[in-house]
């Protein structure tokens, strides 16, 4: 088989197929190279001055496209592996939206690779959002890949385990990783690096001094820090000295400290892959979580940014391994005094008997103190109580109820209180 052989079978052989790239880039450097073919000389055939060189022009097909074979995973290595040197691409899918029982607007999800944070199944779009529901699938990609960032680089980096470690009672410093929100590079020159503040977070602008040992990432491979821009969305990852002090007096169960910075090296800046505007902390917050409700399977509940005002605190409480804590949310389609009815996201109807007529006294008490929010037909009430775990009643009596709250819908912290 001669070149020009090589390079028709090579060229039939990619039509139609997704390796078009790697293949048209064998050939280039089949024929603008020898060295391929060097590595199959042995050290005798090299003593014997290529008296039994290989002759490429003379290999069978089959040792032919085997030689390919070794070039095209050593060409395209750098390319497949990008991903994979670092963290996996994360994987997420979105369908269509559908109305949820609040009368919102609300997708599935399915995702991968999304680091080591929980991701709900389900999300729906809250009425005070800063993002439509054509943004959410970019929105939740933009969740994940800083999730699968941040869980890289708690593998990437030495820090110290702050859950795992044990209680100290002494003053001492550890090592914490901490990943900035996204924003961008300000300015940069050989020795340091400056990041923009977001000013609606309160945040100032930040400079780290670059050193040797400060990684550069784009599209999942390390890259040179010329290659990052001011205009491309990023996030950094420093490593924190953290000094921690004890406050009063400490055992061995418990301890209260005081924690300060002592100092912060920049280890890592990373180019997103996405659009700025995706990694906004609002846009996230502009979505509520549905998750599995406790103890209530076929229901799913809101979690997630929202916050709830207290309705009612009873005091079950679990006095043996037969009970267990359950939750149930659903929005009311029935006041009449002691009793609450609400609707739950299967559709299913819960009834929540409490000792006083709490709407009431909250409508007329309490409600002026949050932005003249009432309970009403429409809102949204999360209930915890305490059953058996093979019971599932649908009539909540006062004994059982650890808590009854009015869900409150928010974006940012500062905003005004808005019943969910």
């Amino acid at each position: 088989m001669n070149y020009t052989q090589l390079d028709h079978y090579l060229t039939a052989a990619r039509k139609g197929h997704g390796n078009r790239g790697f293949v048209t880039k064998t050939m280039s450097q089949i024929n603008q190279s020898e060295t391929f073919f060097r590595v199959l000389r042995t050290t005798k055939d090299k003593q014997l001055n290529g008296a039994h060189t290989m002759n490429k022009r003379h290999l069978s097909a089959f040792a032919l496209m085997a030689i390919i074979a070794g070039v095209v995973l050593v060409l395209s290595g750098s390319t497949y592996a990008a991903y994979k040197l670092l963290w996996p691409k994360p994987d997420v899918h979105i369908s269509q939206p559908t109305t949820s029982v609040s009368g919102r607007q609300e997708v599935a999800i399915s995702f991968a690779q999304c680091g080591d944070e929980n991701i709900a199944s389900r999300y729906e779009l809250k009425k005070s959002a800063t993002i439509t529901i054509d943004e959410v699938p970019q929105v939740v990609k933009a969740h994940c890949e800083l999730d699968a960032i941040t869980t890289w680089a708690n593998s990437a980096f030495p820090h110290d385990n702050e859950l795992s470690s044990p209680l100290s009672t002494t003053e001492h410093d550890s090592t914490r990783l901490s990943t900035s929100m996204a924003t961008h590079i300000k300015s940069q020159d050989n020795s340091s690096m400056t990041f923009v503040g977001l000013t609606k977070y309160n945040q100032t602008d930040t400079t780290f001094p670059l050193t040797s040992a400060t990684r550069f990432i784009a599209d999942g491979r390390d890259v040179s820090a010329s290659t990052l821009t001011s205009a491309d969305p990023v996030m950094y990852i420093t490593s924190d000295t953290i000094h921690t002090v004890p406050i009063g007096d400490c055992t061995p169960e418990h301890c209260n400290t005081s924690g300060t910075i002592t100092a912060s090296k920049l280890v890592a800046v990373v180019k997103l892959s996405l659009p700025f505007q995706y990694y906004d902390q609002y846009a996230w917050q502009s979505l509520a979580e549905r998750t599995t409700c406790q103890g209530n399977s076929n229901d799913s509940c809101l979690s997630g940014f929202v916050g709830s005002i207290d309705l009612y605190v009873g005091n079950a409480r679990i006095s043996d391994n037969s009970l267990q804590m359950k939750e149930i949310q659903g929005v009311v389609t029935q006041l009449s005094g002691t009793t609450t009815t609400i609707r739950s996201s299967s559709g299913t109807l819960f009834t929540i008997s409490t000792p006083t007529d709490v709407v009431a006294t909250y409508n007329t008490k309490k409600a002026s103190l949050y932005n003249n929010q009432l309970v009403k037909l429409g809102s949204s009430l999360m209930v915890r109580y305490i059953e058996k775990t093979d019971q599932h009643s649908k009539a909540l009596v006062a004994s059982s109820l650890l808590s009854v709250e009015l869900q409150i819908e928010m974006v940012g912290k500062s905003d005004p209180t808005t019943a969910y």
